[in-house]
Formats: C-alpha cells, structure tokens, sequence
C-alpha cells in the first residue's frame, strides 16, 4: 500500500426526488456511493424500484474508485452511475443513461501538472421527451479537448466556450421573451442571470471559480421531431402545463467535476423534481511548500 496526503472525491447516485405538490413526498437517493478520503471502491444497485407510480426503473447502480497507478505516476479517479427502464410521469423515458466521470491527478511531488478529467461514454439509449425520441449526441470531445480547469477557464475568459454554457441558448431570446419563460416556468427563475454573463463577452475573470456547461447544448429539437409545442434552448426542454427537463449538466470546479444526466423541474400540474445519473470525481492534495 502506498501511503500518501492525497485525498480521493468520488460519487454517484441513480435517482433522487423531491415532490411538493400533488402530494408532498420524497425520493430517497437509489443506488448512491461515495468514496472515503483513502480511496479504495464503492459500489451500489437498485432493482425494479416504484414511487407512487409516478417515478420507477428497472435497475439502478453505480462504481467509483480512486486508486494511485504506480505505472503512469498518477492518481486516477472514476465514477459510474447508470439507470435501465426509466420512467418518469410518463413524460421522460429511457432505455438506458450512463454517466461516466473519470480523472488523472497528478503525483504528490508534481506542483505543475492540472488534474484531468473525461466524461468519455456518457450517453442516452432510447431517450424520449413527451413521446419523442430524442438522439442525443453529447459534445465528450469538447471537454476531452478541454480537460483541465485552467483549460476551461482561459476558454471562458476569451469566450470561446460560450456554445457549451449552461443557458447560453437562451441569450438568443429577447430580454421581455426570457422574462416570460421564467415567469410561465418558475424552474427557469434566475436563468437571467446565467445569460446575462453569457452575454458579457469582455472583461470577464481569469478564474471565476466555478463554471456550469451542458455538452448537449448543440440540441436541435426542432431538426429532430419538426413544429412542436415544445420549447427548447440547447439542453433545455420546456413542457407546457408540466415544467423543464435539463440534459447533461456539467459542474466544474478546480478539484471536482459533477456531471448529472437527467434533471426533470416540474413547474405546473406538479412541483418538485429529480435528478437522475450522476457522477463526480477530483481529489487534493495539501498545498506546495
């Protein structure tokens, strides 16, 4: 065993769930895993779960694992979440989502190497969104290309990231058109913001800490399923009368990656939501010096 300061993050969960109104009622995390500070592997799996008829799958389970790779002098991170057989009101259904997070750290001694990260093999099968299917292709080669947080960060600073910011989609609307979706969709309450900096292409922090992206954002329903009521703006998909459905959201922070695959808001006939396939990986070491 070799002993080190280096300390392992990993998770992953298949569903949780949070519903106020028709009736107040919560989901408790299905298949979850979270990785102790040594390392080591977790894992976990959920069969033929059911609630209230309104949220169920087949099978849920996750892996995660940190371990040091003494050929490539590298500390390596993984996660895994993956959900068969969802269904959720009705509205969203899938075959299958993965959600794959992996990460290299470097060795203790090494003060000038980045953590990298991959989300490589993240995927849908058979996604279908209010009874149409849905290919949806995620952009893993951006963030492949885009591996360090320093990478992503100078990328945000000159603007070049931009298509893959979380609501920057939605920056092609009018001021008043934004207002109107969020008032009509209280899950979209404070997007404004998110566009708002979108938008501000000059004078934006070389670190501005934290960063939120979508590698579905190129989405094209409309090429996909033609005129229909429903509203999107990259990976985000407006239900009328039943409330948003967000795909592949990806946290980055300087240590830590989350990706979650499945966000369903209901804002309507219901409120409350759910989130489902997620995984994250990073790690730290104590600082140099």
């Amino acid at each position: 065993m070799r002993h080190s300061q280096f300390q392992y993050h990993a998770s992953a969960y298949g569903l949780s769930g949070q519903y106020d109104r028709p009736t107040k009622h919560s989901i408790p995390t299905q298949a979850c895993a979270a990785l102790t500070p040594s390392g080591g592997r977790a894992f976990h799996r959920v069969s033929n779960y059911k609630s209230d008829g309104f949220v169920s799958f087949d099978e849920a389970y996750v892996d995660i694992g940190g371990s040091y790779d003494d050929e490539n002098k590298k500390h390596t991170i993984y996660a895994s979440a993956v959900i068969e057989g969802l269904n959720i009101g009705d509205v969203l259904t899938a075959d299958r989502v993965v959600s794959r997070m992996y990460s290299y750290a470097p060795d203790d001694d090494d003060d000038k190497s980045e953590t990298s990260w991959d989300i490589t093999g993240s995927h849908y099968d058979n996604l279908r969104i209010a009874g149409h299917k849905l290919e949806v292709k995620l952009a893993t080669h951006v963030f492949h290309q885009h591996d360090t947080y320093s990478g992503l960060a100078q990328a945000h600073a000159a603007a070049t990231s931009d298509d893959w910011l979380l609501g920057s989609k939605l920056s092609n609307i009018s001021a008043d058109q934004l207002q109107e979706l969020e008032n009509e969709y209280s899950a979209l309450r404070g997007m404004s913001k998110l566009v708002a900096q979108c938008k501000n292409k000059k004078g934006r922090p070389q670190d501005q800490g934290r960063y939120f992206f979508s590698p579905a954002n190129d989405l094209d329903l409309k090429a996909q399923i033609g005129t229909s009521e429903l509203e999107h703006f990259g990976s985000i998909i407006c239900i009328p009368k039943f409330g948003v459905i967000r795909l592949a959201e990806l946290v980055v922070h300087p240590y830590f990656r989350h990706l979650t695959m499945i966000r369903v808001q209901m804002c309507s006939s219901g409120s409350g939501g759910a989130d489902t396939t997620g995984s994250g990986t990073g790690g730290t070491k104590p600082p140099p010096g």
